[in-house]
């Protein structure tokens, strides 16, 4: 499992950039397609693994100047319901909150950027980077060929 995940760094970084590039800003209302879109985006990642998804309506939001828009669904995810596993829930978010270079970040925040061996971008730590975190340790145990030991509830 070690050298799997290993040699797959460079795929897990590009994925993670690919997130961060997504302005999943949903207290904008100029990036709250964005936001739905990056909902999306993880319910085929999962779906791609064998999870049962569905998206949960969870009604309209309306913003200071009166606009009012549909909330981002909440995705809920079920993979395996073996009786005889424990079950695991991931609880984790896609959408962040606003951030230009000039509020004070070093980078563009929205461009996954490696400073001195780490990797900076806006949702790469909260919470992006680890909601992606779980999908590849599953896909490691599909392309392995290693049962899940448990069942997974998103």
């Amino acid at each position: 499992m070690d050298r799997y995940i290993d040699s797959h760094s460079d795929d897990y970084v590009k994925r993670l950039a690919e997130c961060v590039a997504i302005k999943s800003i949903s207290c904008q209302t100029d990036t709250r397609d964005d936001t739905i879109s990056m909902v999306k985006w993880m319910q085929k990642q999962l779906e791609a693994e064998g999870a049962k998804t569905r998206l949960v309506d969870i009604g309209v939001q309306t913003f200071p100047d009166g606009t009012r828009l549909p909330l981002p669904p909440i995705l809920l995810a079920e993979l395996g319901a073996d009786a005889n596993k424990k079950t695991v829930c991931v609880y984790g978010h896609l959408d962040v909150q606003p951030a230009a270079k000039e509020d004070g970040w070093d980078t563009e925040p929205f461009v996954l950027t490696e400073k001195d061996g780490k990797l900076y971008g806006r949702g790469s730590t909260d919470d992006k980077g680890p909601v992606l975190g779980w999908l590849h340790i599953i896909q490691a145990f599909h392309q392995l060929n290693i049962e899940i030991p448990v069942n997974f509830k998103v």
